[in-house]
């Protein structure tokens, strides 16, 4: 059974959240780190757009400065999404496509599917009945109602793959910092949003993060056949991350490409 290094779950703004990931990547194509799972939330809570969105399409940015939010470009696709601070548990992933496909998964949707397979085993102890689907980028359900919504880079033969698991959600604030979409009222997205989205922290009897936390590293265990030790990021990835939050994350440069 192949070991993995388990990242346990800490709160970082959102270029630093985004320049970890980039670096467990960088240093994984380097041979010089393992494969990962990390898991992790956002404070403050922070917008972030996919790698080739334009930012003042997607996000009212005077409004997410205004209320102290990060606004930030992932290297991922998808699209813009809201990390709420008090609502949201994040995952990511760094292997190579290989160990994916020697477990079977040899189509993109399908490697998609083999890692949120994870959050589904993991939810399953709860009694929870997790489905997965696509809604432009794969996601999982519940109750029919979207939990997680999952994006991917692939690079020299690996895989950086990352995605939201919402505890709860609140709709108006989420719709104040993303943008409607041209010609679509603000409202009509908010009721989109609670028809169509759910949390669920209140969903499981007894809610503790601590539970939730074990749970989704017995899933992603089970559902990759792999063994997750507890470990740290390394000096050369956090040296790595440091300069990128500098010249990439917190620069309006990249920020603001395709404007």
């Amino acid at each position: 059974m192949n070991e993995w290094r388990f990242l346990p779950i800490e709160v970082n703004n959102g270029f630093w959240n985004m320049a970890l990931d980039e670096a467990m990547l960088k240093m994984a194509i380097e041979k010089k780190s393992l494969n990962t799972l990390r898991l992790y939330k956002w404070k403050p809570s922070t917008a972030s757009i996919g790698r080739h969105q334009s930012l003042y399409d997607e996000i009212d940015v005077k409004y997410a400065k205004d209320r102290g939010f990060n606004v930030v470009r992932r290297i991922t696709g998808g699209g813009a999404v809201f990390h709420d601070e008090y609502r949201e548990i994040t995952y990511s992933i760094v292997c190579p496509i290989k160990f994916l496909k020697d477990l079977g998964a040899e189509k993109v949707l399908e490697q998609f599917e083999i890692i949120t397979q994870g959050i589904i085993t993991g939810l399953l102890i709860f009694g929870l009945k997790p489905e997965k689907d696509v809604i432009h980028c794969p996601a999982i359900l519940l109750d029919g109602k979207k939990f997680s919504g999952n994006a991917q880079v692939r690079k020299k033969g690996y895989i950086l793959q990352h995605g939201t698991i919402l505890l709860d959600i609140d709709p108006e604030l989420m719709y104040s910092v993303l943008k409607a979409p041209e010609n679509v009222d603000k409202s009509k997205m908010v009721r989109s949003v609670r028809a169509k989205c759910i949390g669920i922290k209140n969903h499981i009897q007894n809610y503790e993060e601590g539970k939730l936390i074990i749970s989704l590293k017995r899933g992603f265990e089970k559902a990759l056949n792999i063994k997750l030790i507890e470990g740290i990021f390394s000096e050369d990835e956090r040296e790595l991350a440091e300069s990128l939050v500098k010249e990439k994350y917190a620069n309006l440069e990249w920020l603001q490409k395709y404007e």
